[in-house]
């Protein structure tokens, strides 16, 4: 069964989509020195907000450094889908 992450993020009252790549787990990883899964086991927003702005600025878009993007994220939800191979 293949899992995968994606997050969404709302905005000035606008909702967008990001995918949660290799890259960015690899980053989140070594950010907090923790797996994903056990990272959100302890239900840290922060974590959820960090692993967020993550694959929206992989994802290209023009993004804030962290704290100042916090200023404009309303919300943030971490999606986890399961395909069976």
């Amino acid at each position: 069964m293949a899992v995968s992450l994606s997050c969404k993020v709302w905005i000035a009252g606008e909702v967008s989509e990001f995918p949660v790549t290799p890259k960015v787990e690899v980053e989140f990883e070594r950010k907090f020195g923790v797996g994903i899964g056990k990272a959100f086991q302890e239900q840290k927003r922060e974590h959820q907000h960090y692993l967020c702005w993550l694959a929206m600025k992989q994802s290209g878009a023009v993004v804030k450094p962290f704290d100042g993007w916090l200023d404009t994220v309303e919300n943030t939800e971490v999606s986890v889908q399961t395909d069976p191979l």
